[in-house]
């Protein structure tokens, strides 16, 4: 039912669009035969000064005859594609359709004319002795009419072509966030599995209460895992619940202080990034340290920017065998992709004390 209606919601939006484009064409159409039935006026009423009521009536049949016939040459030109035709069988086409345009053009004018009791038959004469220049005439309206159709054309088809450009880019630069942030589940799932199972051995009541927490975690992360943006505050209480996974493993051991400034619980992240950096602090702050150790976690609003800062001990004279670093590279990748720039995040180590800065715009 919910696919059905988005289709009809689709094309109905198509169809508007569609509406939309062929008033403001009809409208630029018409006034450019106005224009050249304007100068058709001037021909034959000044240069051959043919009575006002004769030229006018003159120049609406020629002029709606032509007009006619040009919407038929547009819907040529829309159907035919110029780049993959042979230059000879387009000047065959060319000859072809000017002829039989000039031809009806010519035809239907003189009919619809000599039907009109008010025409004198002297007119009629000149009409027909007239017929090379108006030949000429009508050639090169076609000529004219066909050129702007092909440029029309042309302009339309290369908008269609850079917004197909543009849908493909962001769906590519949608998929690789979406596979980017797939990573992050599975790189979790697998230590916090791991844990559980060495936990089922040593302390089994640990291990169920662990259990309940990375539920709970996981169905927090479920009903934001659609969403590229998030907000600080859902972030950070996505990372209160893993921390509490975590410290039914580390115990005391794991330490978190946070120093976050008021009223920045609103302010536009992407989604599931604190948490892999604080795994990425706990990871190599606690593995490789016999004691207790402090993570801290800081954020504040700074020119324009939100800025967080997650910094954990290290030691430098060790060296961690744990985890890929798939976390961190994980959130770099993300942030370049998602803001363009390539200082949205800093890693430093500096006194043993490993940090990373993350730069927000006000706007994701």
């Amino acid at each position: 039912m919910e696919v059905v209606k988005s289709k009809v919601i689709e094309a109905y939006v198509y169809l508007y669009r569609m509406k939309k484009v062929l008033r403001s064409g009809s409208v630029l159409y018409i006034t450019a035969w106005l224009i050249v039935a304007l100068a058709h006026y001037l021909l034959i009423g000044v240069w051959y000064k043919v009575p006002a009521s004769i030229a006018l009536t003159e120049v609406v049949v020629y002029n709606m005859v032509y007009a006619l016939l040009g919407i038929g040459v547009w819907f040529l030109v829309k159907i035919s594609d110029f780049d993959k035709i042979h230059t000879i069988e387009l000047m065959v086409r060319f000859i072809m359709v000017s002829s039989v345009s000039l031809l009806i053009w010519l035809g239907f004018g003189y009919l619809i004319m000599s039907h009109l009791s008010y025409i004198p038959e002297s007119y009629l004469e000149f009409i027909t002795a007239t017929v090379a220049l108006r030949a000429i005439y009508g050639l090169l309206l076609f000529v004219m009419m066909v050129s702007i159709f092909y440029l029309i054309n042309s302009n339309h088809n290369l908008k269609q072509h850079q917004q197909r450009e543009e849908q493909l880019s962001s769906l590519l630069h949608e998929s690789e966030l979406n596979a980017l942030k797939s990573q992050i589940k599975p790189h979790f799932l697998f230590n916090a599995l791991n844990s559980i199972s060495s936990l089922t051995i040593t302390k089994p009541e640990k291990a169920q209460e662990m259990v309940i927490n990375l539920s709970e975690f996981m169905r927090y992360s479920l009903r934001f895992s659609n969403q590229d943006m998030s907000t600080l505050g859902q972030e950070l209480n996505q990372l209160r619940l893993y921390l509490a996974i975590e410290k039914v493993r580390f115990g005391q051991r794991l330490q978190v202080s946070e120093e976050i400034e008021p009223d920045l619980e609103n302010w536009p992240l992407p989604s599931m990034v604190l948490q892999p950096l604080v795994e990425n602090a706990i990871k190599h702050g606690i593995y490789d340290i016999i004691d207790s150790t402090a993570i801290i976690i800081k954020a504040v609003a700074e020119n324009g920017k939100l800025l967080i800062s997650i910094k954990n001990p290290f030691d430098s004279t060790m060296i961690n065998p744990n985890g890929t670093g798939t976390g961190l590279s994980n959130v770099i990748q993300r942030f370049r992709m998602i803001y363009g720039i390539n200082n949205a995040v800093e890693v430093s180590r500096d006194n043993h004390i490993f940090e990373v800065k993350l730069n927000i715009p006000a706007h994701g």
